[in-house]
């Protein structure tokens, strides 16, 4: 069992409410909503188009789609419902979801985490003890038991926290500091894959877009090929350059567009998990992501 996890939808029924009964004055508070903050906070970060309160104001008034309010009022009915539906399994998200967050982290990690359902912003963001996740993103509108999936998915991110720091893009000025991010978001986005990959085959729940690679040989092998091959264009002579701009976004577009941080990421922790045991991702949770890259070099070599 999680044992410190809070459940708190009150950020979703403010907007749920608002929408249903609008008051300019109700704005305010749902802006300085710690949900929210948490968003804003995160994006500051990691986004290089910030999302903040001014946007989240705008957004509500009907003055930008900032936070994807479009018709929303037709939605209203739905989010309603998912919330509901979430409610009705809180005991399942906490004795049979969240725990498996827990699977590949050391035995002295002490969960303990805020999960906060919003509307509107990213499908779902970490940043401290706190998850933010957007009911309203569309793959958990056509099947909110995704929402249960992805719990343990972000739940994982914060307990990686704790044994490693994540790194700011915005600190990245060479070549080698970059190919450092991407190991590091490789190990964490792939370890977070895979720790509700074999909870999702049981369930047959699998067409989510990188489970369906992952469960899909050839798709899997051009992915990977794909990001060794992303790779071999960091040269070792090179790491002192500046990183361009284009060659950021030809790093990041596949990693992050194309999903190889996720998908080869799970395909490399299931590798390590097959040749060497559990054992070997939770004793690596405690190293550098190139720790994780050599052993799993080592793991599929042989």
């Amino acid at each position: 069992m999680y044992a410190q996890l809070k459940l708190d939808y009150s950020a979703a029924e403010m907007v749920i409410d608002f929408f249903r009964n609008p008051d300019e004055n109700k704005i305010v508070e749902i802006a300085q909503h710690p949900a929210y903050e948490l968003v804003f906070e995160h994006s500051r970060r990691f986004s290089s188009t910030p999302l903040d309160s001014h946007m989240l104001t705008s957004a509500l008034k009907g003055k930008s789609n900032a936070f994807n309010f479009s018709k929303i009022d037709e939605r209203l009915p739905e989010l309603t419902e998912i919330i509901g539906y979430l409610k009705k399994n809180e005991q399942k998200m906490r004795d049979e979801f969240a725990p498996l967050s827990l699977f590949y982290l050391p035995e002295d990690y002490r969960p303990e985490a805020t999960v906060y359902f919003v509307i509107g912003g990213y499908n779902g963001v970490v940043l401290g003890d706190g998850v933010a996740m957007n009911i309203d993103w569309a793959q958990f509108r056509g099947e909110p038991r995704e929402i249960l999936f992805y719990l343990p998915h972000e739940l994982f991110h914060i307990g990686f926290s704790h044994y490693q720091q994540v790194p700011d893009i915005f600190s990245v000025h060479t070549e080698g500091e970059l190919k450092k991010l991407v190991m590091s978001f490789t190990m964490n986005e792939g370890l977070a894959t895979l720790v509700p990959y074999r909870k999702r085959l049981s369930l047959d729940a699998t067409a989510d877009d990188d489970y369906s690679v992952l469960t899909d040989d050839c798709s899997l092998r051009k992915m990977v090929k794909q990001f060794k091959a992303m790779m071999a264009m960091f040269h070792e002579k090179s790491g002192n350059n500046s990183v361009t701009d284009e060659f950021l976004g030809t790093i990041l577009g596949q990693c992050s567009g194309d999903r190889l941080f996720y998908t080869v990421g799970c395909y490399m922790g299931l590798c390590i998990e097959n040749k060497y045991g559990r054992g070997k991702i939770i004793e690596l949770i405690r190293k550098t992501p190139e720790d994780f890259f050599m052993v799993f070099r080592d793991a599929e070599r042989e």
